[in-house]
């Protein structure tokens, strides 16, 4: 739409797609055409500074809440349906499996899984489910905020 602000959040999980943004932003484009879109940037910043999956791992957690928000409709995989709440085991075990496929630092499923289950627990959320278009059928899915406490 004319007159919109659009945001647009990148995240680079790989060491491959990392280069190539940093070698896009040096040369950042005025505008980008995105199917038949001409839009233009009028800003760029970096969330986080570049770290490694090596630093997070040893980095020091003293966090004992998390804030998740979620600006598409998701929803999770639960015993082979779609499941549009988000149990912490299952938000959980889909970060787990993007940890485990890009960092070349595999944690072990099992132990990690129960630690969430044991310790992980919805502390607010403000929930909103809707229906997409997905298959034959269609899927609930879910979109609004999650903020998760850590029991110690």
């Amino acid at each position: 739409m004319a007159n919109q602000i659009y945001h647009w959040h990148i995240n680079a999980l790989s060491q491959r797609v990392a280069l190539f943004l940093k070698q896009w932003l040096a040369n950042l484009p005025t505008v980008i055409d995105l199917r038949g879109a001409s839009l233009q940037i009028q800003q760029v910043s970096i969330a986080h500074p570049p770290t490694t999956y090596a630093q997070l791992l040893r980095s020091p957690t003293e966090q004992s809440v998390v804030d998740l928000s979620f600006v598409s409709p998701t929803s999770f995989r639960r015993k082979g349906h779609h499941f549009p709440l988000p149990v912490p085991e299952n938000l959980f075990h889909s970060y787990l499996r993007r940890w485990n496929d890009f960092s070349q630092q595999p944690v072990e499923q099992e132990a990690f899984l129960n630690w969430i289950d044991e310790s992980v627990i919805i502390h607010q959320h403000r929930l909103e489910s809707t229906k997409v278009a997905a298959g034959k059928q269609g899927s609930a899915k879910t979109i609004r905020n999650y903020q998760f406490a850590i029991r110690n």
